[in-house]
């Protein structure tokens, strides 16, 4: 005699759930180009620093007239 084993009943198939629609992937918003930056020209530049003002010539010194010596030498009074 073959001894029969009880076959467990088979659960019942769950319902595969409905898969959720993929959204969308939204389009990558374009990067908006960057601006050159404008070149800087040498000219503009130094136009834009105002121009140093000459420094006025020093006036010479006038010479320092001689001293008359009799100033300082004490005559004997006659």
């Amino acid at each position: 005699m073959f001894t029969v084993f009880p076959i467990p009943p088979i659960p019942p198939i769950s319902p595969i759930s409905p898969i959720s629609p993929i959204p969308p992937i939204s389009p990558v918003s374009p990067i908006p180009p960057i601006s050159p930056i404008p070149p800087i020209s040498p000219i503009s530049s130094i136009s834009a620093i105002p121009p140093i003002s000459p420094i006025p010539p020093i006036p010479p010194i006038p010479p320092i007239p001689p001293i008359p010596i009799y100033l300082y030498t004490s005559y004997p009074r006659t």
